[in-house]
């Protein structure tokens, strides 16, 4: 089988729809299929290095448009042959590109979010109502999202996946060293960081390490000053994918304190979870709270709770009897539903359905 991927970016982006991505791409390929995948890159972006089994197109993108990329290259990369046309959403350039594409070719989309502007929906409503199959990663973006509206008859929940393996060989954080807590992500207002460093400054034994750049940078470093705890904060900017593992090395627990439903599901929870370390995540009503079970894998606080996120982080800063317990759970739940090859079984299922005959 033939899978065209139209994706935004491409590893080595790092990103929640770039990892998700690039491991159905990969697994696919490995499996004996043929996939190309069709990705914009830009000045700056990380060199792709080593040989990759999935093909990968490049448009060069002359600059950006609000959230989208003029690449115009893109239209034309998008014409390649293929069985079936898989295109992830948000990327309004990808819906042009089909939509001027000639092909009998069955479309599914995944939906990873909602277009952030009116001006991208149409060529997007256009994709959602030509594909055969719409994929969510979990029942909460089905009731979150605007765009599926008159569509659900086509919605499949496939849950991301992640390697595990990857992940299990990340050892225990080193022992009689201070409790550590870990952030990773884009530094963004819906993250939330400014009531995790509040709250930072109610648990003194803890340190925090923060991992991601973003236009909120230099806002959060002045507030750790203004807190007097910047000598517990380490700041170590955007990191290299192939890293991460490091870092988590050093965390006893991962924290993502998101305040809106603009944190659509967290898939660095998931590796959070398949290195063995608990999480703590606030009650946004996305997919997040399908990922984390409060007392099962981590703790859950409410949002924009200073106080509540404070106390989570001592509890976990001071029993490591718990966060062992949470840990081995959550590194379980991922093997059971969020690994990389269940994903990839059900979306190559799918893939054969929307082939089939039709009814």
């Amino acid at each position: 089988m033939r899978i065209l991927q139209l994706a935004k970016y491409y590893w080595p982006r790092s990103g929640g729809m770039e990892r998700v991505v690039q491991g159905l791409a990969e697994t696919i390929a490995e499996r004996g299929h043929e996939v190309e995948v069709v990705a914009v890159t830009a000045f700056g972006d990380p060199r792709p290095g080593q040989k990759r089994r999935a093909s990968v197109k490049r448009a060069w993108s002359f600059a950006p448009m609000g959230s989208q990329e003029l690449a115009p290259a893109y239209i034309a990369a998008a014409w390649s042959r293929a069985d079936v046309i898989h295109l992830h959403h948000p990327h309004s350039l990808a819906d042009v590109a089909y939509a001027f594409r000639p092909s009998l070719a069955p479309l599914v989309v995944t939906q990873h979010a909602d277009y952030p502007s009116f001006l991208y929906k149409l060529p997007g409503r256009y994709a959602l109502h030509r594909a055969e199959a719409i994929i969510v990663p979990s029942l909460a973006h089905i009731a979150l999202s605007r765009e599926l509206k008159g569509f659900e008859h086509k919605v499949h929940v496939i849950p991301f996946g992640i390697d595990e393996r990857r992940w299990e060989v990340v050892p225990p954080p080193p022992p009689g060293n201070p409790p550590r807590a870990l952030f990773i992500g884009r530094l963004v207002a819906y993250k939330g960081l400014d009531f995790l460093l509040r709250a930072l400054e109610q648990v003194p034994e803890l340190r925090l390490d923060i991992v991601g750049t973003g236009p909120e940078r230099n806002r959060l470093e002045t507030l750790s000053r203004a807190l007097a705890i910047s000598d517990r904060v380490k700041w170590w900017g955007e990191y290299p994918d192939a890293d991460l593992p490091r870092r988590m090395a050093d965390a006893d627990f991962l924290v993502l304190p998101s305040v809106s439903v603009e944190e659509m599901f967290g898939l660095v929870l998931l590796e959070a979870m398949a290195a063995g370390r608990p999480v703590i995540t606030t009650a946004v009503p996305s997919g997040v709270r399908e990922v984390n079970t409060h007392g099962e894998t981590g703790l859950e606080v409410p949002i924009r709770e200073v106080d509540a996120l404070a106390a989570a982080m001592r509890e976990l800063a001071n029993n490591a009897e718990l966060r062992d317990r949470l840990g081995r759970a959550g590194r379980q739940r991922v093997r059971d539903r969020f690994s990389l090859d269940a994903m990839t079984t059900a979306h190559l299922e799918l893939y054969a359905k929307v082939r089939g005959p039709k009814n």
